[in-house]
């Protein structure tokens, strides 16, 4: 009888032993994914930062040349034929290899997500959608840099996963690495990455997919710090936290945040249709919105671009209630035309802008009648219609919050999460999909 209660008690304790290393390996981080997803930040950065510097060294030359333009008219013809050799360009590099079409932000949650290959032609996609980007975005287009910057990014972390013989699921967390990597060298943003791609890119958190793009995006910020210094990417020099008695300019903010969410996403997903009805051809259709930045550019050069020194320029300009209207309407078409047309760009950066529009206007309003408080309410408005819009339009709150904080370095997260939450229950209660997940239709999430 001792002895049967020997050997039960080993196996009892056996078991238990077994059980707790399980548990221990469970929440153990593997030091191999680690290492890779280093490595992949690393050369994700470096890719993305050199990206980045030719969109930003392009688009200094496009606004410089429209600001000389009004003495030389002229050079408006070439420019027309140059955009014109661009659109068929990049309808050719479309066309040998389609997964560069647009963001590239659906493309990568549908394979890291479920049933589609987790394997692409990571190679042919990483040099033309680098090029492909640069001759789209660089001319000064209404695009984004972090749409393309995220395909980038996944681009490398599928390359090296390759090279790791290796199971699935760990080149799926490289792939996952990359995505961190992508986004935080796109805006020197790593915590808002390692949110989004858990958030938003592959749909839910785990420990491993956390640290391999926590790791991923740390390097890769490292490596564009190098080169774009330590300054926020949006600088606002009388940011202050507001009152509690401003919070009701917050609220009306955050209702208009929530139906321009709705407005914007019924648009975009629209938007390549407008292409089909009025039959333009498809070797054409890249050209189209890089046409439509003529006109803008000569009106005022500013405009141009993904909206980097539009957002800076409003947090102390000073521009008038009208300007800033029309600098919203204008913003609004010309950017949904611009990823209508399928070229390789991003929307992330046009909706932040388009937030921070929505800000001012919303803040001169209030000024105008008597209910937004203090002047210096105006940089909180526009800086939480960043953060509002977007986190509405991707149902991504937590990354919105975040990336903005990061992007702005305002410590004070509260009026900004106040904003996005009431957008996100406003575009929610209209039946608003998350806009990547509504493009490109991801699968379910395998259990």
């Amino acid at each position: 009888m001792g002895r049967k209660r020997a050997d039960v008690l080993r196996r009892k304790m056996r078991r238990v032993a077994v059980a707790s290393h399980r548990t221990v390996s469970h929440h153990t981080v593997s030091l191999r994914l680690v290492g890779w997803s280093v490595l992949v930040g690393v050369l994700g950065g470096a890719v993305v930062s050199a990206f980045r510097w030719l969109l930003a060294r392009g688009l200094e030359m496009v606004q410089w040349w429209y600001w000389g333009l009004p003495n030389h008219l002229w050079q408006i013809v070439p420019a027309v034929a140059g955009c014109l050799v661009v659109s068929a360009v990049i309808a050719g590099l479309i066309a040998s290899q389609p997964l560069i079409k647009g963001s590239g932000i659906p493309d990568v949650e549908r394979r890291l997500r479920g049933p589609s290959a987790l394997s692409f032609p990571w190679w042919d996609v990483l040099w033309k959608k680098f090029i492909g980007g640069i001759l789209a975005i660089g001319p000064g287009a209404f695009a984004g840099r972090e749409g393309p910057s995220i395909q980038l990014g996944a681009c490398v972390g599928m390359g090296l996963s390759d090279r790791t013989a290796t199971t699935r699921r760990f080149r799926r967390e490289l792939v996952a690495a990359g995505a961190a990597a992508g986004l935080a060298a796109a805006f020197n943003a790593p915590v808002a990455a390692v949110l989004f791609v858990a958030e938003e890119v592959y749909g839910r958190f785990s420990l491993q997919i956390g640290m391999s793009s926590f790791a991923a995006a740390l390097a890769s910020d490292a490596v564009a710090q190098q080169v774009f210094g330590l300054a926020p990417v949006f600088r606002f020099p009388t940011l202050a936290a507001p009152g509690l008695g401003e919070y009701g300019a917050l609220a009306v903010l955050a209702v208009a945040l929530g139906l321009g969410a709705w407005a914007y996403a019924w648009t975009v997903l629209r938007s390549d249709s407008w292409y089909v009805r009025c039959h333009v051809p498809v070797w054409l259709r890249a050209a189209v919105p890089l046409l439509l930045t003529m006109p803008v550019g000569l009106w005022h050069p500013v405009l141009l671009g993904g909206g980097n020194a539009l957002i800076n320029a409003l947090g102390g300009s000073g521009y008038a209630l009208p300007i800033v209207a029309g600098f919203l309407a204008v913003r609004f078409v010309v950017s949904q035309i611009t990823y209508g047309s399928g070229s390789p760009c991003g929307i992330f950066l046009p909706i932040l802008t388009l937030g921070a529009l929505v800000g001012a206007v919303c803040g001169g309003v209030l000024g105008d009648l008597g209910w937004a408080g203090r002047p210096s309410i105006v940089p909180i408005l526009i800086v939480a219609g960043m953060s509002g819009l977007f986190g509405a339009v991707s149902k991504a709150p937590l990354t919105a919050v975040v990336l903005v904080a990061e992007m702005t370095s305002f410590g004070v997260l509260m009026p900004l999460a106040f904003v996005t939450f009431i957008a996100y229950i406003i575009y929610d209660v209209l039946g608003g999909r998350p806009i990547y997940e509504a493009l490109g239709g991801p699968a379910p999430i395998r259990p």
